[in-house]
């Protein structure tokens, strides 16, 4: 165990000296010099530009073929359009949102309009089958029978 902690310690060691705390980069100017004067040689502009933004952040993601199971493509959906950043990872309620567990009902509005300056719409996120899915799973929170793990990067894992 001691001689775990001294190898540990003399990596450490090794890796401040040799790539320093806060050294300096090599795309930022060694003397002087501003961020603004440092992105302008990159882009070519006087500063105050913006960058675009990525289409394909901006663009609902690509809807899949509907399966026979509603309740996990509405895990999935739950996962992709991340609602449990809120509502925590089995919908029971996280640090900002509520407990979705007996709200399967309300759930349409709540996505599509939004909910007051809590919660904002998702409607332009949307594949058409999300709501029906989403309510579909939402009904099996709190019963042990929703399910818990999906791929949902994956348009059909388990085929």
């Amino acid at each position: 165990m001691r001689v775990l902690q001294t190898l540990s310690c003399a990596a450490l060691g090794l890796m401040l000296i040799v790539g320093g705390i806060g050294a300096a980069r090599a795309d930022r100017p060694k003397t002087g010099g501003s961020y603004s004067e440092t992105a302008s040689s990159r882009t070519g502009t006087g500063g105050g530009t913006t960058v675009a933004a990525d289409p394909k952040l901006t663009t609902p993601p690509q809807c899949v073929t509907p399966t026979q199971d509603a309740a996990g493509e509405g895990r999935r959906a739950f996962m992709r359009m991340n609602c449990y950043s809120c509502h925590g990872m089995g919908g029971h309620g996280g640090a900002m949102g509520p407990s979705l567990v007996g709200e399967a009902d309300e759930t349409a509005e709540a996505v599509t309009q939004g909910e007051g300056e809590g919660m904002p719409s998702f409607k332009n996120n949307l594949c058409p089958n999300d709501l029906a899915n989403l309510t579909a799973y939402l009904r099996l929170l709190g019963t042990g029978s929703e399910p818990t793990f999906v791929n949902w990067w994956e348009a059909h894992p388990s085929r």
